[in-house]
């Protein structure tokens, strides 16, 4: 069967934006938390940890990463399935800032961002950074 409706080219701009209307979960989580006030306390943490090389490829915005980790803990995701999951979903997509084009984190960089720090989770980082201020 020929399809009737071709994909147009603003479709998936449409499409967040009625999910915007409805409400989608992630869109008010995204109004009600700010995660660029968590960007000082990752700065000072992950400056103590880079080394002195500048070789190999950048990493990937450390906010970035602790808003997939939220996205996993939300949805009971493991590492392959939100590598996925963000590749297929626009909503994923909004709420981590990421375009269409942007490349994904792959599993074995969440990996390595999971316990960057000694074992200790972001969560923790942030929790015992803000109790010692």
């Amino acid at each position: 069967m020929k399809n009737i409706n071709p994909l147009g080219m603003f479709d998936e701009h449409f499409l967040l934006e009625k999910r915007t209307k409805l409400k989608h979960p992630l869109v008010k989580l995204e109004a009600h938390i700010d995660s660029k006030m968590f960007a000082p306390i990752f700065y000072v943490v992950f400056n103590k940890l880079q080394n002195s090389s500048n070789a190999g490829r950048s990493p990937f915005d450390r906010i970035l990463m602790f808003k997939i980790l939220i996205l996993q803990s939300l949805y009971n995701l493991s590492d392959d399935q939100i590598e996925y999951q963000i590749t297929d979903r626009l909503t994923f997509k909004r709420f981590l800032g990421l375009k269409s084009s942007d490349r994904v984190p792959e599993q074995d960089h969440l990996k390595v961002s999971r316990n960057p720090y000694s074992g200790r989770s972001y969560c923790s980082l942030v929790l015992s950074f803000q109790s010692s201020a």
